[in-house]
């Protein structure tokens, strides 16, 4: 019994020492005739082609990846794969994308804009809108007129432009009335002869209050009131009756 069991061990043994020296050699063929990646990012193209053959690698440039990078400069490897510390089997290929560098940005032409509408432009472009200058000329053209740099200067990523842009007519500012109560249909006749703009009113039942009768106003009464600006009012109707006129 005693020299069964032993035979059995023995066998497993050998099988082992089969096994683990097949395993060896294997990583002895693969691991052995290997070399590790160099990190070539950040490097030119012609120093990365030298530095993989030294090593028996052969670097593959990918032309149509290049792209623009705010870190690496033009010309340089960006990325590369296999990355570099890996290892890799002699003559095989290092495929590299170059950069295209920072992505040059050039001031746009501003003029006749109004200015939230040209930072919003900038913004896109990750430019911004710097100082903004005005002045009132009821002949010349209302918005930019003028911007510090000029149209198609070269700009670094979020650079300022200055500009000077031009108000029109002065703005007339009046006192807000007091409309509660009054006729909504008259009311907005004569606002709107005066060139206020009236928006669409909004109803209510209201008990007691005859139908068409403003019951609240934006601005209030009292408010400083330009022609720009939209005048709101609520008005009375009868219940279950259709919107008068007003509402258009």
């Amino acid at each position: 019994m005693r020299r069964v069991l032993f035979r059995v061990l023995y066998a497993f043994l050998m099988v082992a020492i089969f096994v683990g020296g097949a395993w060896l050699a294997f990583q002895h063929s693969i691991v052995g005739r290997s070399v590790p990646v160099p990190e070539l990012v950040g490097k030119p193209l012609s120093d990365a082609i030298r530095i993989a053959h030294d090593l028996g690698l052969k670097v593959e440039e990918q032309a149509s990846r290049a792209r623009n990078d705010d870190q690496i400069a033009r010309n340089l490897v960006l990325t590369q794969q296999p990355e570099g510390g890996s290892l890799a089997k002699p003559s095989q290929v290092i495929h590299v994308v170059l950069s295209l560098g920072p992505r040059e940005l050039h001031s746009p032409d501003l003029a006749g804009m109004a200015p939230r509408a040209a930072a919003m432009l900038l913004a896109r472009d990750s430019l911004q809108l710097g100082a903004v200058s005005w002045y009132r000329d009821p002949v010349a053209r209302v918005g930019i007129i003028a911007q510090d740099p000029e149209p198609e200067t070269a700009l670094s990523k979020n650079g300022a432009i200055a500009v000077l842009t031009n108000r029109g007519l002065p703005e007339t500012r009046y006192v807000m009335p007091d409309l509660v109560g009054k006729d909504a249909e008259q009311v907005r006749a004569r606002l709107e002869r005066y060139g206020f703009r009236v928006g669409s009113a909004r109803f209510e039942s209201y008990e007691g209050v005859p139908p068409n009768t403003i019951l609240k106003q934006f601005p209030l009464a009292g408010s400083p009131l330009s022609s720009r600006e939209v005048v709101s009012v609520t008005v009375s109707r009868a219940a279950d009756a259709a919107p008068p006129a007003i509402a258009r």
